[in-house]
């Protein structure tokens, strides 16, 4: 296959699903919140709710975007405190420099449709093809093994699960990785710059993945420890090889020179636009380095379980009905994992053949090696700072094992064709490697089988007999180990994410929102910015800020200060919601007192009856509430119920009551 052209190939798809409107985000979820009707946008599966990273968090910020006044601002009016930093807060489109290097969100700069349906496409089949090329280059254009590899990942059920949320910081990463591969291999001065180029957008870009920086930190370790095998692997190649016609021209003084300049030029330009993020960005930045979470989520690392990262075995083909025990059915995803048997494998092949593995196997090798140490072992505190691994909780590195499975699965199955006939035969090592590998699962699915509820442990063997099988298949037909799993991730997952249509339409027009927008329109009349807050709803002020309207609550990515001080002006609660969270209102159970507290890690409560004199000093001109306030707020002469529809109602604040200065004690 010409990679050329299987890439125009991919991007004219992209391009027609692009144009087509059509995504897997279940955006669509919004029908079940607002009013209940059928998401008629679905063409295929079905939405998931507990995707609320995406549709209720993501994508209205990204919306948020396009009808904030004026449009793509660097600081959104919508959100909080109305000075909302767009550049750190989550990655949504800015007009400015940084969007360059951030291509996923370049189609809401069309429309909101558009914008969803670009940035699902630029997830799946920017992942794939990345995946692809650079496994071609490591497997020496192994066309078959390559294709299978990238597709395993693509389909595999922690991507799926996580409605590829981790895309850019692959995408980015393996584009990084394959720019260095192609620097050091180009020879003439147009390769050698093209490829500089390319490192320094890819890394630029890889940069800019920093909302998240556990997968920017342990993708950055694969980065490394990858090169460094590539390189050790080019460098014992060069020093064997004969000066034949066939053998590989040497690097001349000049490209190893020019090759240098270059790549440190391209390594200055990454560098001076993340001094300048930073420059431009400083008081965010610093907000958020100092929250409760993420900001001062800190890890020594050593507190997962081998079960934990081999969890996806069992569970990966006959999911527990209770994934909720979890949390979220995305936090109980993972991979399927073979890195064990590959390493007895390895390990066999080099004590037959008395050949040492590659220096791209080991590189791989030890990149897993390094984070199982992390993973069950743990750092010292000192050393976790150092390695910035303490802001990657171990929890959150299985993107790592994952992705370093399937490349050392790819890598193995080609280099081993490369080996000489082995000086020793053995045929009982496979058997014994196999027979641990089926022990180990079926303990793994006893065990994994008493934390699930309703998980027996005879579903659970039953679900990991697919893992068992691979042990015996790795020895006696390696090249269908990769599509075994391919095939496997495609069965379980196809169905994880909805294809949709579109989806802002009704966002736009349903009655709730055309009244919304009809009240904020008659406020600008009247040359002011209504003001909203909803009550007893933690899903719904984030609707709001689609509409171009302004929110008190809502997802803040980091905490809106300028508003907390109205409610709390001693700090008082400052621990509680110094956090990136989910904001809601609600009226206090008992008492007018007001109280802010944590409902989860991420989800801050704040009790305010709209009667306490805190509540005043929000200046807030609408609520929103569902029917479970109605009988709270009809009782209040401050509050004027104005509109009604599917069981959200929509409270007036008297002007004259709400404007009266009221001294916070």
């Amino acid at each position: 296959m010409l990679p050329a052209g299987v890439i125009a190939g991919l991007m004219l798809l992209g391009g027609i699903l692009t144009g087509a409107r059509i995504h897997g985000f279940s955006f669509s979820a919004w029908h079940s919140i607002i009013d209940g009707s059928p998401p008629n946008e679905v063409l295929l599966n079905k939405v998931n709710r507990w995707r609320q990273d995406d549709w209720s968090v993501m994508l209205p910020h990204m919306l948020a975007q396009r009808v904030d006044q004026p449009p793509f601002a660097v600081h959104n009016r919508l959100i909080g405190d109305g000075h909302y930093n767009m550049r750190v807060a989550i990655g949504a489109p800015v007009r400015d420099l940084f969007v360059l290097f951030r291509p996923q969100v370049w189609g809401y700069f069309i429309s909101g449709d558009i914008g969803m349906a670009f940035q699902w496409w630029f997830y799946a089949l920017g992942t794939w093809i990345t995946a692809w090329l650079l496994l071609r280059r490591l497997t020496n254009n192994d066309e078959g093994t390559s294709a299978c590899g990238a597709t395993a990942l693509l389909f595999s059920p922690f991507f799926q699960a996580w409605s590829l949320n981790c895309a850019p910081s692959t995408i980015f990463a393996g584009g990084t990785l394959l720019a260095l591969m192609l620097l050091r291999a180009a020879l003439s001065p147009f390769k050698i710059i093209l490829a500089a180029s390319l490192f320094a957008w890819c890394g630029a870009a890889f940069l800019l993945t920093f909302n998240y920086m556990p997968y920017l930190i342990t993708l950055l370790y694969f980065i490394v420890f990858v090169f460094a095998g590539i390189a050790l692997t080019r460098q014992n190649h060069d020093s064997t090889s004969t000066h034949s016609r066939e053998a590989p021209r040497p690097h001349s003084y000049g490209t190893t020179g020019m090759r240098w300049v270059c790549a440190l030029l391209a390594f200055l330009g990454i560098l001076g636009l993340g001094t300048h993020l930073i420059a431009s960005n400083w008081e965010t930045i610093e907000l958020v380095r100092n929250t409760v979470y993420p900001g001062q989520r800190l890890s020594t690392g050593g507190d997962q379980t081998i079960g934990h990262l081999l969890r996806g075995n069992i569970f990966n083909i006959i999911p527990p009905a209770d994934w909720w025990g979890f949390r979220f059915p995305c936090e109980g995803a993972a991979f399927f994992v073979v890195f064990p048997l590959v390493f007895a494998a390895i390990f066999r092949d080099w004590w037959r053949t008395r050949r040492p593995p590659s220096a791209l196997v080991l590189g791989i090798s030890s990149y897993i090696v390094f984070l199982l140490l992390w993973y069950r072992v743990g750092f010292p505190e000192f050393l976790a700072k150092w390695t910035l691994l303490n802001r990657a909780p171990p929890f959150r590195t299985l993107i790592g094992f994952g992705i370093a499975d399937i490349f050392l699965l790819c890598a193995y199955i080609s280099h081993r064709q490369q080996l000489p006939p082995p000086f020793r035969n053995d045929y009982i090592t496979p058997w014994i490697a196999s027979a641990f590998w089926i022990a180990f699962h079926v303990a793994l699915g006893v065990l994994v089988s008493s934390h699930a509820q309703f998980y027996l442990p005879s579903l659970a063997l039953i679900s990991g007999l697919f893992a068992m099988v691979l042990a015996p298949l790795l020895y006696l037909a390696p090249r269908l180990v990769l599509p075994a799993i391919m095939i496997a991730s495609i069965l379980t997952t196809y169905s994880v994410n909805p294809l949709a249509r579109g989806g802002t339409t009704f966002i736009q027009e349903n009655p709730l929102s055309q009244k919304i927008k009809a009240l904020d329109q008659e406020a600008k009349t009247q040359g002011r910015q209504a003001l909203w807050i909803v009550y007893g709803d933690r899903t719904l002020p984030n609707l709001l800020r689609m509409l171009g309207s302004r929110s008190l609550n809502g997802v803040h990515a980091y905490p809106q200060f300028e508003l907390w001080k109205k409610l709390d002006p001693d700090g008082q609660f400052h621990s509680v919601y110094n956090r990136y969270a989910h904001v809601f209102f609600s009226v206090p159970p008992e008492g007018d007192d007001l109280e802010i507290k944590l409902t989860a890690k991420d989800c801050v409560g704040v009790f305010l009856h709209p009667d306490n004199p805190r509540f005043a000093a929000l200046k807030a001109d609408y609520l929103l509430c569902p029917d479970n306030h109605v009988e709270s707020f009809d009782r209040l002469p401050r509050l004027k119920k104005i509109y009604s529809y599917a069981g959200k109602h929509i409270y007036q604040v008297r002007f004259s009551l709400r404007s009266v200065p009221v001294a916070l004690e």
